[in-house]
């Protein structure tokens, strides 16, 4: 009974358990039905009282195939009353086995839209985890396949305005989330489509397929089409990268494909291999000019297992830089970091074409200009220390033009610079090692230095004091090159010297053997102030030298000139004068360290342009050869022989009066050395046969001599203005022998030789010239002259003639002094006369005396050089005997015997005597004879015979005839051809007094009244 009990009670509560359970089931399965019943609005209670903010809906739950189906899933933001996302059908297939695993099996989204403010996805600051938080976030979930069906994607801005949107479509294996290792997946294959930014596209199709093995992520493959890009979207999408960036703004069009990217934690690990297709880039700067711009770019690139990426190939079309102020400034901003980030890449092949560059004046680059460029790069190694390569790289410009940054704004000064084409072709380790240059060619190049387009030749800076040590080269001057070629070169300078020099040529140069050839044509330098031809010029010039030996020698192998020409007047001999002789002492110092291997100079003309003014320019040839000499003047003088040369018929024309001549010169033998002309020094001239005309031209041409020895303006001549300025004075020509020889002097007032001459003075001389002065002093030898129409016979007449050049005294330019043995005028005659002549540009002066009659004459005589030929002069005498001068002027009408001294002063012109005095006094007691009164006295009867009035009469004017005297006093004075005077002679029988009026009786017309109206009415 007693072990039955307890069994009966172990039953009975069974019983209730399972009644118990059956219930419980019963009202689960009641509940469970009622729930599924009431599915959607239980979900969406739950969804808006887990959710916080969010308000999900759910339209539609159903269960089919083992899998949960959602559909028509809405969210509303609820503080802004926004919807943000829907999705037309979500399915969940679960794992059931591994559910309590984490591993929440399939889920697939379907016509899902998601349209959020871009500001929820960018990333926000760390913050602290709570311990729940870290505790909840150590359980891990898993999704084997989660598969997004095509989901739109809209971004937003803060106002609720669309920014952008994309089309996404995802599917992804074996994704884990959660616990404390970070998220991973086994696979990933996406595609984007119809990505827009405010409503402009950004690319039509993304795709990618990533593998995840470990804590890498390996990018199969990847493929990008009908990209667009602006940076304006940056400063949206990040601002943080935004900032980091230079500030430009631009865009670009672009595809790209990539692989076998790998990535980690750590960041990329392998870049894989990147093509790239880009067009239409355009960057410029924020505010004001420039820009780059790009018509495409084609780029494949890959990474190597050493992290060092390669360019394979790359082709890179119409690169066009448009380089300004504000380019630079957004390009290389000034920072005081001086540190730089390592870094390293390789161009495996690389080409550029069409490529230009346009300047404009920036802070790093002071030129305007522009050039069209391409490049051809291969096995290039670029890293932050430089370029490296051991093959060959290609550059080409082409149409260069480049101008110096204007000073005044608004003026477009001529190019510096231009090109037609340019190429070099280097190795970079060869250039870096030994400044090689595999290949240099330009063609038509051509440069020009001048004030106006550049500040080429701004400062003559004084040459610093020598240094002890030899200061280091520049770095072209280091450049060797396999090849150098230039073609149909040009080089224009300019510079302000003394005057202004300008100076062309072209050139080319070639490159044989390893040495270059320099070969220039056509090269002239000419002053356009002084003279409108070139002042130096060479058909040919060729140079041979090795590069850069050349610099470091400062040696040529050869130099040949060849047919050149050289004017050798004040034009080039003044242009290093003042400041710029300095530039003078810096090329001769240059110059004297320079030697040439071997020298040649065939048939360099020389022409001296100004040995004496009005002489015609002389010119010679130069020809030279030698061995190992200095290329300064000195040392190339040195090896040119004497020369000589004649030269024929010259003759120097008047200042101021062409038709005149001042000299003329049949023969002139010139002897020198070109040692001597570069100092402006001639051994010797001899000049034969010439002829002087002393005349106001020779004076002329003497006073412009001086004045442009001492540098100063000539004499004005009222025909052609006012004188030109003074230009620069060149050192005066030295001659260390001048012979003159069989030469004539010709006195030539006016220009016309002096009537009465009959034939020009001869004359001879040796002398020198030193500095432009000469002074000459030769011989006339004695001969006979006469003066027909004055009468006048110099017998036995020598001279002397003194000429200076420049005139040293204004009253001794040139000064004759004669001796006469006998002058005769009529039948006076005076002996061992003595005469000196002076002439300057404004008359003749002269100077006389000699023996006469027992006594003595001189006096002195001015004739000035104007239209009329105005004279004026003076005699004097002393103890003359009056017999035989009255004797011979005054035969038949008195005679005077005895000694008396006088003066007669006068002036005049050639056609009139204007006024002249004249006055005498005896100096001895003599007898005054009337020899007039001889014939009536003979005409009387005899002596003694006739009548008594007959007899009277005869001793009358015996009486009258002659008379003795003790003084005599004679005054006259005439004008023109009238005048008056007196004679009175005191003697013991009395005294006579005459009186003498001179009047003259030609016919003299009155003059014509005028026939006015008044006169004709009367």
């Amino acid at each position: 009974m007693n072990s039955a009990a307890p069994i009966s009670k172990r039953r009975r509560l069974w019983r209730w358990t399972w009644r118990l359970g059956l219930t419980g089931i019963i009202l689960l399965s009641i509940l469970i039905g009622w729930a599924w019943h009431q599915r959607v609005p239980l979900a969406n209670a739950l969804l808006r009282r887990f959710l916080g903010d969010m308000q999900v809906e759910v339209v539609s739950l159903d269960w089919q195939d083992g899998a949960l189906h959602v559909r028509e899933v809405s969210t509303l933001h609820l503080p802004s009353s926004k919807h943000i996302s829907s999705v037309g059908h979500l399915e969940w297939r679960p794992r059931w086995g591994q559910l309590y695993q984490g591993n929440l099996g399939g889920l697939k989204v379907e016509d899902a839209v998601v349209d959020v403010p871009l500001a929820w996805l960018l990333p926000s600051p760390p913050q602290a985890s709570s311990p729940a938080a870290t505790q909840s976030a150590s359980f891990r979930w898993r999704l084997d396949l989660v598969d997004l069906a095509p989901t739109k994607f809209i971004l937003r801005d803060d106002n609720w305005l669309p920014l952008g949107s994309v089309i996404i479509t995802q599917k992804v294996q074996a994704l884990e989330v959660g616990g404390r290792k970070s998220p991973s997946f086994k696979t990933v294959i996406t595609d984007l489509q119809q990505a827009e930014w405010r409503g402009q596209p950004v690319f039509s199709s993304l795709h990618f397929e990533t593998e995840m093995l470990g804590n890498e992520i390996e990018l199969k493959r990847a493929s990008l089409h009908g990209g667009n890009f602006e940076l304006a979207w940056l400063q949206e999408l990040s601002p943080a990268l935004s900032a980091k960036l230079p500030p430009l703004r631009g865009g670009l069009q672009f595809d790209w494909e990539g692989r076998d990217v790998r990535l980690s934690n750590a960041g990329l690990l392998s870049g894989g291999t990147q093509e790239l297709h880009l067009k239409n880039l355009h960057l410029q700067p924020l505010t004001g000019a420039g820009g780059i711009k790009v018509a495409s770019l084609d780029l494949k690139a890959s990474q190597d297992l050493n992290g060092l990426w390669h360019v394979e190939r790359g082709l890179l079309q119409k690169p066009a830089i448009e380089w300004t102020r504000e380019l630079e400034t957004a390009l290389l901003p000034k920072s005081e970091s001086t540190q730089s980030t390592a870094w390293q890449a390789k161009i495996d092949a690389l080409e550029v074409q069409g490529g230009t560059l346009k300047l404009a004046p920036t802070e790093l680059c002071p030129l305007t200009g522009d050039l069209a460029w391409s490049t051809s790069l291969e096995a290039l190694d670029i890293s932050s220390e430089g370029l490296r390569s051991a093959v060959k790289q290609k550059l080409t410009l082409a149409d260069v033009s480049l101008r110096w940054n204007p000073k005044a704004a608004g003026i477009q000064p001529n190019p510096f610079a231009q090109a037609k084409s340019a190429t070099l072709e280097l190795v970079p380790d060869s250039f870096r090692e030994l400044w090689q240059v595999e290949s240099l060619v330009l063609t038509a190049p051509h440069f020009a230095f001048t004030p106006e387009n550049g500040p080429w030749f701004d400062k003559i800076e004084t040459p610093p004091v020598k240094s002890p040590l030899k200061p280091a080269l520049p770095w072209w001057k280091l450049l060797q090159f396999g090849s150098l070629t230039v073609t149909d070169a040009g080089l224009d300078i300019a510079m302000q010297l003394a005057e202004r020099l300008e100076s062309s040529l072209h050139f080319s140069i070639t490159t044989e053997q390893s040495k270059q050839h320099l070969l220039i044509q056509s090269a002239q330098m000419s002053i356009p102030k002084r003279s409108s031809l070139p002042v130096l010029n060479f058909a040919e010039v060729e140079v041979l030298a090795t590069l850069p030996d050349m610099w470091r020698t400062q040696r040529l192998e050869s130099l040949k000139i060849t047919e050149g020409h050289v004017a050798a007047g004040d034009a080039l001999l003044t242009l290093f004068s003042g400041d710029a002789a300095v530039v003078q002492t810096k090329a001769d110092a240059a110059a004297a360290r320079w030697t040439a291997g071997k020298i040649e100079v065939d048939k360099l003309g020389v022409t001296l342009m100004s040995i004496a003014p009005g002489l015609p320019p002389v010119r010679f040839d130069v020809n030279l050869a030698a061995n190992e000499t200095p290329l300064d003047l000195d040392g190339l003088a040195e090896n040119v022989e004497p020369q000589s040369i004649q030269l024929t018929r010259l003759r120097i024309p008047s200042p101021h009066e062409a038709l005149r001549t001042v000299a003329e010169m049949d023969v002139i033998h010139v002897n020198y050395t070109l040692d001597g002309l570069l100092h402006r020094r001639i051994n010797r001239v001899e000049i034969v046969s010439p002829v002087l005309y002393v005349g106001e031209d020779l004076f002329w041409y003497v006073e412009n001599y001086r004045k442009s020895m001492k540098g100063e303006a000539p004499i004005p001549d009222a025909t052609f203005g006012p004188p030109a300025p003074p230009k620069p004075a060149a050192p005066g020509w030295q001659v260390d022998t001048l012979a003159v020889s069989d030469g004539k002097l010709i006195i030539a007032p006016k220009g016309v030789p002096l009537a009465g001459i009959s034939r020009p003075f001869p004359f001879s001389f040796t002398s020198k010239l030193e500095s432009g002065q000469l002074d000459a002093q030769f011989n006339i030898p004695t001969d006979d002259y006469t003066l027909k129409d004055l009468k006048l016979e110099f017998r036995g007449m020598k001279g002397q003639v003194h000429f200076n050049l420049p005139m040293k005294d204004r009253n001794n330019n040139l000064t004759e002094t004669f001796t006469v043995d006998q002058l005769r005028w009529k039948q006076l005659h005076f002996e061992k006369a003595h005469l000196s002549v002076t002439y300057d540009v404004h008359g003749i002066y002269g100077l006389f005396g000699s023996s006469a009659y027992g006594g003595y004459v001189n006096g002195a005589f001015d004739i000035y050089l104007d239209e009329t030929f105005t004279w004026d002069g003076w005699v004097a005498g002393t103890d003359v005997d009056l017999k035989p001068v009255t004797a011979t002027l005054f035969p038949e009408y008195f005679l005077i015997d005895g000694k008396v001294q006088g003066k007669i002063v006068a002036t005049g012109n050639k056609n009139e005597l204007y006024q002249g005095d004249a006055e005498f006094q005896n100096r001895s007691h003599g007898r005054f004879s009337i020899a007039a009164l001889n014939d009536l006295i003979k005409s009387l009867p005899k002596a003694l015979t006739g009548t008594i009035g007959d007899q009277i009469t005869r001793i009358g004017l015996e009486t009258l005839r002659d008379f003795e005297y003790e003084n005599i006093d004679g005054k006259a004075r005439f004008y023109g051809r009238e005048g008056r005077g007196h004679l009175r002679f005191l003697g013991p029988k009395g005294s006579r007094k005459f009186d003498v009026n001179v009047y003259d009786h030609r016919w003299k017309e009155e003059p014509r009244k005028p026939e006015t109206a008044d006169a004709l009415a009367h």
